[in-house]
């Protein structure tokens, strides 16, 4: 595949692993769909690619959760921002911690909220720790095909195509409409 930048992952392939761990930590969403994509491509392994991710998720997962209890009684903008998304969901959040937490998943920019929220709340991290485990399994076996067969389907179009990079743009512009769609459905059933 000719390309700008991925030709570099082919040679530095460690470092892609390093970038998923990290980057499924502050955005998930985003970081799964490309490292499928990449995935199906060959650039990357596959089931190293879906273990860091999972490893990822879940560490910073414990990381948000930890960071809300440290900053539970502080006026941080971080508060803020958790009342702001996350406040609204408390009473379900405490009731319904699993279906929360899944839906929250496919909410943009709530996910990590809900996290820090619940760890602000001192909920029991035993009950948010298995919910959130099961939810990022069930979210990662929807998104993750999606980056993957997004790259299954630039083999049709690559002949017309110079650059895997606009392969990926379009993949992502897909994935974000699909996103979109099922965020404003997420945000109904929250």
């Amino acid at each position: 595949m000719d390309s700008f930048l991925l030709s570099y992952l082919n040679y530095w392939e460690p470092l892609g692993y390093i970038i998923i761990f990290l980057g499924m930590m502050i955005e998930g969403d985003t970081v799964l769909f490309i490292a499928a994509f990449l995935a199906y491509q060959g650039i990357l392994e596959t089931m190293p690619v879906l273990v860091v991710a999972l490893w990822g998720m879940i560490l910073g997962d414990n990381l948000w959760y930890s960071l809300g209890r440290k900053l539970k009684n502080s006026n941080s903008a971080l508060n803020k921002w958790a009342e702001k998304l996350a406040g609204p969901l408390d009473e379900k959040l405490r009731n319904n911690t699993f279906r929360t937490i899944f839906f929250a998943k496919f909410a943009y920019g709530i996910n990590r909220a809900v996290i820090f929220y619940a760890g602000r709340m001192r909920m029991n991290w035993r009950k948010v720790e298995q919910s959130d485990i099961l939810a990022t399994l069930l979210w990662m076996a929807i998104v993750a095909p999606l980056g993957y067969f997004s790259g299954a389907s630039f083999i049709y179009v690559k002949r017309y195509l110079r650059y895997g990079e606009i392969a990926l743009l379009l993949g992502l512009i897909i994935f974000f409409g699909l996103e979109y769609f099922i965020n404003k459905k997420s945000r109904k059933r929250l």
